[in-house]
């Protein structure tokens, strides 16, 4: 591996990765001692509203940076990417402006039109630490961009950390991921090979169209779908702060941190490894074999962790996070559920990527982010946000199994024809 610039790279980002989830997650529970369930419901509805702005804050050309052969054409599809983020970063700043109180009301937390003014500030700094790393990719400066991601998350937990102690509330925990964000991008843009990038000497408006053309496919194509995607996963924290409370939001939040942290670093490896091997299994004509032998090792991987959170996990919670935090570990005994099965499904969809099956993915996504909605609307008329996180888990588990059968077919239907 150590001479294969490929997976030294791959290693590299994902024990990066790995450590900055670690480093979230070994603070969390000194963060739910110093913040409360309110307050990180007021984060969780901060991070939702900045995470579905900046999967489309740059219309996704930021994808398109490592493809031209050319440098200047890069650099062209960089300052793109930048120019673009910044404009959905004013056009936030008017939202904030204009819109912030019906914001907060829609969310039933008045206090947070007081902090929205930092949106604009999360994504004009995430979005340019997203450009910015597709340039370090260009260039291979995998060290660099790992770096990047210890400092945000070191950055984000010593900001929350020290504005919890001196008291400043759900605005500490907002601000701390926007500082996350600033020290991202401020250690990527003094990085490697991103000396003379912004040369307004080297702009050049017609390549600039020529690239915009080119790569029209990505806002037109893939911006849809990311949305898509995006809302199915931060559509709990939005819907159970606005019909529910803030509150619930945070007990959510918490436990989805907890759960899905760990199952979403091993399937991303698990992906990649698929996707990497994808090719040689579609020449063999042993696609669906190798994904069938996936998901049995998953399936023996996940069973007894799931076991002990759903008996245990409201105890667990409390011995870990604090007492006012057992409600959470609760929701959790329900979630691990659905994120078992979709801990399953996330690698296996890599099949659909490797076969051009991209429109089965956007109707998968689609289906979930409306029957997710849907059974969080039918804890709300039951008055139960218990009901609602118990629906959502179900939908889970009845809608990523049948992706994973949708998936299955998918590739043995491709076995046939190869």
């Amino acid at each position: 591996m150590a001479n294969n610039r490929f997976l030294t790279g791959v290693l590299t980002l994902a024990s990066a990765t790995a450590a900055g989830q670690l480093i979230l997650v070994l603070a969390t529970p000194l963060l739910t001692r110093l913040y409360t369930p309110e307050e990180f419901g007021l984060l969780a509805v901060f991070m939702a509203v900045m995470a579905v702005v900046l999967v489309v804050s740059s219309l996704r050309y930021e994808f398109a940076i490592p493809l031209p052969r050319n440098a200047g054409s890069a650099r062209q599809l960089l300052y793109l990417a930048l120019a673009i983020n910044l404009a959905m970063a004013v056009l936030s700043l008017l939202a904030v402006v204009l819109f912030r109180d019906d914001i907060a009301r829609l969310v039933k937390a008045p206090q947070l039109s007081t902090y929205l003014w930092l949106l604009p500030l999360g994504i004009l700094f995430a979005g340019t630490y997203k450009a910015l790393s597709y340039w370090a990719i260009r260039n291979k400066d995998y060290p660099v961009i790992a770096r990047t991601k210890i400092v945000q998350s070191l950055a984000n937990v010593a900001t929350q950390v020290l504005a919890g102690l001196a008291g400043l509330g759900a605005f500490g925990l907002m601000l701390g991921q926007v500082v996350g964000q600033t020290a991202g991008a401020a250690r990527l843009a003094t990085g490697a090979r991103l000396r003379g990038v912004f040369s307004l000497e080297r702009l050049n408006s017609l390549r600039s169209r020529a690239m915009l053309r080119r790569h029209r496919h990505f806002p037109k194509y893939d911006a849809p779908a990311a949305t898509v995607d995006v809302l199915s996963v931060q559509l709990p924290n939005l819907m159970l702060a606005g019909l529910f409370s803030p509150m619930v939001a945070g007990l959510y939040m918490l436990a989805e941190r907890v759960l899905s942290a760990p199952m979403g670093l091993l399937g991303q490896a698990v992906g990649q490894v698929l996707f990497g091997s994808s090719r040689d299994a579609i020449q063999q004509g042993t696609l669906d074999r190798l994904a069938i032998r996936i998901i049995a090792s998953l399936s023996a991987m996940i069973l007894l962790p799931a076991i002990v959170v759903f008996f245990w996990a409201g105890d667990l919670f409390a011995w870990i996070f604090g007492d006012v935090w057992r409600e959470a570990g609760l929701y959790a005994s329900w979630m691990i559920l659905g994120l078992s099965v979709q801990f399953l499904y996330s690698p296996i969809s890599m099949v659909l990527m490797a076969t051009n099956g991209q429109k089965i993915n956007l109707f998968i996504h689609l289906f979930m982010l409306l029957a997710k909605a849907g059974a969080v609307i039918f804890g709300y008329y039951l008055g139960s946000p218990l009901a609602a996180v118990i629906g959502f888990s179900v939908v889970g588990v009845v809608g990523y199994a049948g992706a994973i059968l949708i998936i299955l077919a998918h590739a043995r239907k491709y076995r046939v024809s190869s």
